[in-house]
């Protein structure tokens, strides 16, 4: 295909809030000079994250960094909600942070399943019991799951997690995108946060829940989709191999 005959970027629909469509991709060749051996393992993407008020970015005092704002790492730039990404690719994880405050985590050391089939220290995750409810004193699992989405914005791919106060929005986006008929690129995704105050420590603490919106009316070019397909493509083959990352992992937000 001929430069001339590449498609002209996406013109979505009008939106309200920090717009981050690739309404760009699949409108440029990639040159792939210098990339032969770029492989499945090589892909290490940057975060897109709620902030709360004892994420690191906002304790550190970064600039910008304020809680309730949506938090892309890599570009360092904070984007107010409501937010509009481009969801691509899907994975689940586990992780075990051991924390001072959670009695449950007592003894326990740091693990991590990538693919939430195997953790690096408590191996099997079906048969590990850190995954259960501690019914008999009211504890949630000392290990949480998390559903990962992969979305582009024009600044590239980053991973979005869904764990914790989050992971119910990420079985409402799990949901709905299972029972439709489209791959998950073919619809937008609207990020939106809400705040609910809990008690800790008996006193009042204000967290940040972010909620999803799988936006079906509206559908993606083709060419984007083209785009957007390449990278699911390249996702899934670095989950299978069990090499797929973000840089937040080794953080205990994760």
């Amino acid at each position: 295909m001929s430069e001339e005959q590449l498609p002209v970027p996406w013109q979505p629909s009008e939106f309200v809030g920090s717009d981050l469509l690739p309404i760009t991709y699949g409108t440029k060749k990639i040159d792939t000079t210098g990339r032969e051996n770029i492989d499945a393992g090589d892909l290490i993407f940057p975060t897109l994250k709620l902030l709360q008020g004892s994420s690191n970015e906002v304790k550190q005092g970064i600039e910008g960094a304020r809680a309730g704002l949506f938090w892309l790492s890599g570009a360092e730039e904070p984007f107010k909600p409501p937010l509009r990404v481009l969801p691509v690719a899907h994975t689940k994880s586990r992780v075990l942070f051991p924390q001072q405050n959670r009695p449950e985590h007592n003894g326990l050391e740091a693990c991590r399943s990538r693919d939430a089939i195997t953790g690096d220290r408590y191996g099997s995750c079906a048969e590990c019991p850190y995954k259960e409810w501690d019914n008999e004193n009211n504890r949630r699992p000392a290990c949480s799951e998390s559903n990962n989405f992969t979305v582009l914005t024009p600044f590239g791919p980053a991973v979005l997690r869904f764990q914790n106060t989050g992971y119910k929005a990420g079985k409402k986006l799990v949901s709905a995108w299972g029972m439709s008929p489209d791959p998950l690129f073919a619809h937008p995704l609207v990020l939106t946060a809400t705040t609910r105050t809990d008690k800790v420590n008996g006193q009042d603490s204000l967290t940040h829940l972010v909620e999803t919106k799988w936006v079906q009316r509206e559908t993606v070019p083709p060419h984007v989709q083209e785009a957007a397909r390449a990278i699911a493509e390249k996702v899934a083959a670095a989950h299978e191999s069990g090499r797929f990352g973000a840089t937040d992992e080794g953080n205990e937000e994760a």
